[in-house]
């Protein structure tokens, strides 16, 4: 945006009127998904998408996917495979604890990076970081616990996502009102008027630079030129949804439902971040529970319990016993479910933020294992996409470390890089350049370099 590029050239005020905030959005599922379908094919800068991500080609040349980061604070600690979900986004281990006793495992000792960064940039907002899950993401919720929760405030401090719409509604838009069309155009006028300021006074120091300077400065109102036209196009300010139905609490906790409630939190999401409610905004799908009976509703195969079909494409289950045909049915059940959610992804979500809004935005989707038939805390999948504003990495890419397969080496050290790299440039992305540690620094200290 024209507040980087432009910054040497404009007064501060300027710069920062017409500079928008940075947004965060992680988006968590659980039990992974089939590798092989997910994974893309071709190069680093010339790849093609695969089954699993077709639906956001849209966004291809704004993408990273990222193949070959270890989920190594699982690796490392007393629970592995789903109690990753505790230690993806804080970077330490699960350690010894009540939280569940069968496995004596506790709650992670740390705050997740959205704690982190809330804290740092979320005082000028309502809710410093807000939270949305669909059933059975919750503290109460079947077989949780640090297997179920990855968002922490602090030290044994888990967050709850916010289950119901209804709810979520009332907490966020409470004493929000709504821009009436009149007020709208208001403000994009204003909009308009800033830019415009900003145009007169390059203008006046283009004349007043010597001529060696000029052709720098030239491709810089290029830059601002581009601008004006994204920003002549922008028609959204904030608006306040509808309010959702009144759920029950058995609504809230089918599992048929996910397909309605998936869409109903991501259209509060998108209104949270056009209101400028949260910059910070965390969803989250849930990991071994459930079932896909909503699937062929959504032009899919039904299929039957997510962790029974994720044990069913492991090639090393053998108290299973799948056959081959069985096998390879499960693992394009599970491939069917992350292109679903990317589709999600891209239709109620990306597809409907505002251009302003989106070109500042980082969203990270990841997931605590890699495939649920091994529990494999390696290579785990992860898509990040970053609004053409927001210039913190070099998108459109494909990187890959190591030579992980998701069927004969899946639990071998293969060269992988540590996740707690990428949660450190995670924070620098959003401007916290201090923190060169995310976790547990016996694990690894500083950035994910490749980024850049």
């Amino acid at each position: 945006m024209m507040g980087g590029a432009l910054a040497p050239f404009l007064p501060r005020s300027i710069a920062e009127a017409a500079t928008q905030p940075k947004r965060l959005i992680l988006v968590t599922n659980g039990q992974g998904t089939d590798m092989t379908r997910w994974r893309p094919t071709g190069s680093e800068t010339d790849f093609t998408l695969s089954y699993a991500l077709a639906p956001l080609e849209a966004y291809r040349d704004r993408m990273l996917v990222l193949d070959g980061i270890d989920n190594e604070a699982a690796i490392r600690g007393p629970g592995t495979g789903h109690f990753g979900q505790g230690t993806m986004w804080t970077g330490v281990v699960v350690p010894p604890g009540t939280v569940r006793p069968e496995e004596m495992l506790g709650w992670p000792t740390a705050p997740s990076i959205d704690a982190i960064i809330a804290q740092r940039i979320g005082e000028q907002t309502k809710f410093p970081a807000y939270y949305w899950g669909v059933w059975p993401i919750a503290t109460d919720g079947d077989n949780q616990g640090p297997n179920g929760i990855c968002h922490y405030r602090g030290s044994e401090d888990p967050i709850n996502p916010q289950l119901n719409p209804a709810t979520a509604f009332d907490t966020l838009f409470e004493g929000v009102m709504g821009t009436d069309p009149a007020v709208a155009a208001r403000i994009r006028a204003e909009r308009r008027s800033v830019i415009d300021l900003v145009g007169g006074e390059l203008e006046r120091v283009r004349t007043e630079m010597p001529a060696v300077d000029r052709d720098r400065f030239d491709a810089h109102l290029d830059s601002l030129r581009e601008l004006e036209k994204r920003i002549s196009q922008v028609s959204a300010v904030c608006e306040v949804p509808t309010r959702p139905d009144d759920f029950t609490q058995d609504q809230v906790r089918n599992y048929d439902l996910v397909h309605v409630f998936t869409r109903l939190q991501f259209e509060l999401m998108r209104h949270a971040l056009l209101c400028d409610l949260t910059r910070v905004a965390c969803f989250d799908w849930p990991h071994s529970e459930g079932y896909g009976n909503y699937m062929p509703e959504e032009g899919y195969r039904a299929f039957g319990s997510i962790h029974t079909v994720a044990h069913t494409m492991s090639y090393d289950t053998p108290e299973l016993m799948p056959t081959d045909e069985e096998r390879a049915i499960a693992r394009e059940d599970m491939a069917n479910l992350q292109q679903w959610r990317s589709a999600m992804l891209a239709t109620e979500l990306l597809d409907k933020l505002p251009a302003d809004v989106l070109d500042n935005t980082l969203l990270v989707w990841a997931s605590e294992m890699s495939e649920g038939g091994t529990h494999s805390n390696r290579n785990v999948p992860i898509v990040m996409i970053q609004g053409q504003g927001f210039g913190a990495f070099t998108a459109g890419r494909y990187l890959r470390w190591g030579s992980y397969d998701p069927i004969t080496n899946y639990s071998e050290y293969t060269g992988g890089q540590p996740m707690n790299k990428l949660l450190v440039s995670i924070c620098h992305a959003m401007g916290l350049d201090d923190v060169d540690v995310v976790g547990d620094a016996t694990i690894s200290t500083g950035p994910l370099e490749e980024l850049a």
